[in-house]
């Protein structure tokens, strides 16, 4: 009888809580004090709150390339909780969409978890693209007990504000930015950015920092990645394991860009970083475009490879010179076939991957990574 009567309070227990479901807390990053916006190198002194660059540098860069920076391309936010139900909500500024990219690209997140054994999961999620977005992840499960999550922020959109939900009473923390690590600095183009990765956990810098599981920084600046000293002065700023410079999908025009003046750009940024941190590799990435399998338009894959001979000739030529430290990606390595971009230029996510597992071998090559 004892039995019964307990079986049926629990019962109506569980009726109870399914009818009154528990209200959700939600967890604001600008709360948290202490840095926890991931994928860049400044914390303070910024415009806003999910911004790549210090308002400082407002004064020295183009007004096209301080716009960009404002996108919180390559940011991510990394947290612990046991809830098996995560939300999130938050507004962007501008509209949802570009042409060669999806709006969960532009405008959507991205939720992975990481395992007690390092391994990494996506966790796809239902979505609403209105003025507040909205994302939520149901029936969390994994088959090792998660040891954090990491939240991808939108790759063209500027949010205004962002919040996490969970259960009040599941536990949550936001994890703090280990500003002490030194890491992998990529200035580039819309591609870096991350055109046109169907969302942004497969924008390749993403793909790469889970791979490596060291911090990636993302100064991907789409259609104005052209080795600016103001970027490179920049970039010197940060005490980095290693500098990319993959910024030839925007030096390709010579109507803009003698060869002249893309070798004295490479020469200048090479030279400049290497003066300040001499010990720091720099790595020069050919077009990834610059091979005749991707397209048959031999107007385009004429220019891109093209450039990229310009590349490597500065390459070898500052090696002749005893610049030592420096390395080179080319666009072989990558290996686009005509299955990898969007539209002959911006890499899909089959290109995307590509990207990722070229730079994935060749940055281990460098730093001697396992």
């Amino acid at each position: 009888m004892k039995q019964k009567v307990f079986t049926l309070f629990i019962s109506i227990l569980l009726l109870h809580l399914s009818a009154h479901p528990q209200s959700l807390k939600w967890n604001n990053p600008v709360d948290a004090g202490y840095p926890v916006v991931d994928g860049r190198h400044w914390q303070t002194g910024l415009k806003n709150t999910y911004n790549r660059l210090p308002s400082n540098a407002q004064q020295n860069v183009r007004k096209e390339l301080w716009e960009l920076s404002q996108n919180s391309a390559g940011e991510y936010i990394t947290f612990t909780t046991d809830a098996r139900e995560i939300k999130v909500k938050y507004q962007v500024n501008g509209s949802y969409i570009i042409p060669n990219s999806t709006a969960l690209n532009v405008s959507g997140v991205d939720l992975y978890a990481q395992d007690i054994k390092n391994n990494w999961h996506w966790i796809s999620g239902k979505y609403d693209l209105g003025d507040t977005i909205r994302f939520q992840f149901s029936n969390i499960s994994a088959p090792l007990p998660i040891k954090e999550y990491r939240l991808y922020l939108p790759l063209y959109k500027t949010p205004s504000w962002v919040q996490i939900g969970v259960s009040s009473v599941a536990t949550f923390q936001f994890q703090k930015v280990n500003e002490k690590e030194k890491p992998i600095v990529i200035y580039g183009t819309s591609i870096l950015q991350g055109a046109s990765s169907s969302r942004p956990g497969l924008a390749w810098s993403n793909i790469l920092g889970r791979r490596l599981n060291t911090r990636v920084i993302n100064l991907g600046f789409s259609g104005n990645g052209q080795l600016e000293s103001p970027l490179i002065d920049l970039i010197n700023q940060i005490d980095a394991s290693l500098y990319i410079l993959d910024c030839m999908p925007n030096l390709y025009d010579r109507n803009k860009f003698s060869d002249e003046e893309v070798e004295k750009r490479i020469t200048s940024s090479v030279k400049n970083l290497q003066q300040k941190h001499p010990l720091v590799p720099i790595l020069l990435t050919e077009h990834s475009g610059a091979l005749p399998a991707l397209n048959l338009d031999s107007s385009i894959t004429n220019k891109y490879t093209h450039v990229s001979q310009v590349l490597s000739a500065t390459f070898y030529k500052l090696q002749k010179e005893g610049i030592k430290n420096i390395y080179l990606l080319k666009a072989q390595k990558i290996g686009f076939t005509s299955d990898s971009t969007i539209d002959g230029t911006h890499p899909n996510d089959i290109g995307m991957i590509q990207y990722a597992n070229a730079y994935e071998e060749i940055i281990k090559q460098i730093l001697k990574k396992k």
